[in-house]
């Protein structure tokens, strides 16, 4: 079966049920980052703590899409050449999030972040002491600008040889697409495994699991698909998205949002039986923070939220045949993977990092600098992700896939 593109109304402009989100968006952004500022001058370290929460999210959303940029490259599929000008806006973010690390450096930089910073406790402690070759400032200035430089320079060409080909048509350009994606996606995960031990396992340096940069960085990839579906879904109605899309694509992106929730499970899962088995004084403090002093509850909403609900939700086909309910859905995902990188870091802080005995736990505790960090670094990224969708047009037209795509989307 073929399928017509004559009619398709290529140079569309963004919906405005999408553009006005924008203008709201700049102005939390603006006014997240002034409270922000204040939140910094009264408390700098409480105000790190919450700003790294918010950057992990946020910068996970755009290492995310890059990751599901190149899978779409190599396997192909309809739901991906939908949500491909999606997922490069949002890839072309990485420069803005290269950019809003700057408080994270200026933390580490003033030892007021990671407790590895310290010389003196470094010197004074056999367990840090062992580990300072790597955990030491200026290899983590050296990581820090190869991870940035990597990701920017893969953002980069993905979207620049995928703008050529929209505007050219040469399907040489395709497997050049190809190429880039097949090692992008080993060194992107190479990269995204040492910044997770860079900036949040580290954050703990007395504890180890091999799973953590796993489950975050599936973590990143569920934020992605899911703002990606969302994105697909708000603009089905509207050109040139209509007409063009159908239940099959919807059934796609709501079985990618599963598959995804489904891994995050495992590997989670897979991390606390590994520690509960292995039942270490190194491992088990990790799990002993955020079970007791109230976040025995978050733990319990993480795995009704953030497993049990989507998992039922999504394996009904009502729910992705039509499309928007896949917007709520991928809302309420989004919301737990924020309160998942939350139950990650904030404990942390709150014990004073390393080996906790039992009487020293922590306690929840919930700061108005946390909901700030996450609304000013949202603000700012979605605003400059709608930006950079207006760029160009929302369907990449000259995609050699793009007929196979959807013929078997039912067109």
């Amino acid at each position: 079966m073929s399928y017509d593109t004559k009619p398709l109304q290529w140079d569309a402009p963004v919906p405005a049920a999408i553009l006005r989100f924008q203008t709201p968006a700049l102005v939390i952004g603006l006014l997240g980052v002034i409270l922000a500022v204040v939140a910094a001058v009264l408390d700098f370290r409480q105000f790190l703590h919450a700003y790294l929460f918010a950057f992990t999210f946020w910068n996970g959303v755009t290492l995310g899409a890059m990751v599901l940029l190149m899978i779409q490259y190599l396997t192909g599929g309809g739901w991906g050449i939908l949500g491909r000008r999606t997922m490069e806006a949002a890839a072309r973010n990485m420069g803005l999030m290269a950019l809003l690390f700057l408080p994270i450096l200026a933390g580490v930089l003033l030892n007021k972040l990671y407790i590895w910073t310290d010389t003196a406790r470094v010197e004074a402690d056999h367990h840090l002491h062992q580990k300072a070759t790597y955990l030491n400032v200026p290899f983590f200035l050296v990581r820090l600008v190869f991870y940035f430089a990597v990701w920017i320079a893969w953002a980069h060409f993905l979207s620049r040889w995928s703008l050529e080909q929209d505007q050219s048509g040469d399907k040489k350009l395709a497997q050049k697409l190809r190429n880039l994606s097949g090692p992008g996606l080993l060194i992107m995960a190479i990269t995204m495994t040492f910044s997770n031990i860079d900036w949040l396992m580290s954050l703990e340096p007395y504890w180890f699991s091999s799973m953590y940069p796993l489950i975050n960085m599936v973590g990143n990839l569920l934020s992605a698909i899911c703002v990606t579906a969302a994105l697909v879904a708000l603009m089905a109605d509207n050109a040139p998205f209509k007409g063009l899309i159908s239940s099959k694509h919807f059934r796609d992106f709501g079985n990618l949002m599963l598959a995804f929730t489904m891994l995050w499970t495992y590997t989670s899962l897979s991390q606390f039986l590994i520690t509960y088995s292995g039942n270490l004084p190194e491992e088990t403090p990790w799990y002993l923070n955020r079970l007791n002093g109230g976040w025995g509850y978050v733990a319990a909403s993480l795995l009704v939220g953030h497993f049990m609900l989507p998992f039922v939700v999504l394996l009904q086909r009502q729910v992705k045949d039509p499309g928007k309910p896949l917007i709520y859905v991928g809302g309420f995902i989004i919301l737990m993977r924020m309160v998942d990188l939350f139950w990650w870091i904030k404990p942390t802080y709150d014990a004073g990092q390393g080996f906790q005995a039992v009487e020293h736990l922590s306690h929840f505790s919930l700061s108005w600098m946390d909901l700030i960090a996450p609304l000013a670094i949202g603000g700012v990224w979605v605003w400059f992700y709608l930006r950079n969708l207006q760029q160009r047009p929302l369907i990449p037209r000259h995609d050699p896939h793009f007929k196979e795509a959807f013929a078997h989307g039912g067109h």
